[in-house]
């Protein structure tokens, strides 16, 4: 087991008693593809280690859909906010078939307190996640409002005031305006061809 934990980017550095000591402490847990590791609201009691398969950590929206924050592979990890005591803020299910190193808050805790590093690389992790979380619901939060005001739009505007509409009816506007000179081109040329006949009928005639 230490030598599948030193695979995990967290521990990356660990001198090997801590390592080995870790692994002592840590119980292995193996789940097929589509299981549900925790859900939100579970008591966060413990730390997941992925050392084989992959993750999403998902929220569920209004509408009860799956709104995904991240996706997590082997080396990486699950469930690094039970440090503060709190129940799960989000829940966690397997895409593929993994295997897990479960660590307690009570051994992770004490981990942390004899490795500053991997206390730092945690935080930044979190920072992570709640920068991508902040990203996704800032443009969630544009893209609802720029709908909002093209709906509001709809409602304030007639049809021929739209955007669209008024290219279309420009558009319109040129193509009956080409027709027209392409109409009146064609109408003085055909007036020309039959005066050039004519003429030349005459002199026919007079040939004669």
């Amino acid at each position: 087991m230490d030598a599948a934990l030193g695979n995990i980017a967290l521990f990356k550095g660990l001198p090997a008693a801590d390592l080995r000591a870790l692994a002592e402490r840590c119980a292995p847990r193996s789940l097929p593809a589509d299981s549900v590791v925790f859900r939100e609201g579970d008591p966060g009691d413990s730390l997941y280690l992925i050392l084989r398969g992959k993750v999403k950590i998902f929220l569920h929206d209004a509408n009860g859909k799956d709104f995904v924050i991240d996706v997590r592979s082997a080396g990486e990890y699950v469930g690094e906010m039970m440090l503060d005591g709190a129940p799960r803020s989000a829940s966690v299910k397997t895409i593929e078939a993994s295997e897990f190193g479960v660590v307690s808050r009570n051994d992770f805790k004490d981990l942390l307190r004899r490795n500053p590093d991997v206390a730092l690389h945690l935080i930044r992790n979190l920072i992570r996640l709640t920068r991508g979380h902040n990203v996704r619901t800032l443009q969630d939060v544009r893209t609802r409002g720029e709908l909002q005001i093209y709906i509001e739009q709809l409602k304030a505007s007639k049809a021929e005031d739209l955007p669209g509409v008024k290219r279309w009816f420009v558009v319109k506007r040129w193509v009956l305006v080409g027709l027209l000179v392409l109409a009146v081109v064609q109408y003085y040329f055909l007036d020309v061809l039959l005066e050039m006949m004519s003429i030349g009928g005459i002199t026919f005639l007079g040939s004669r």
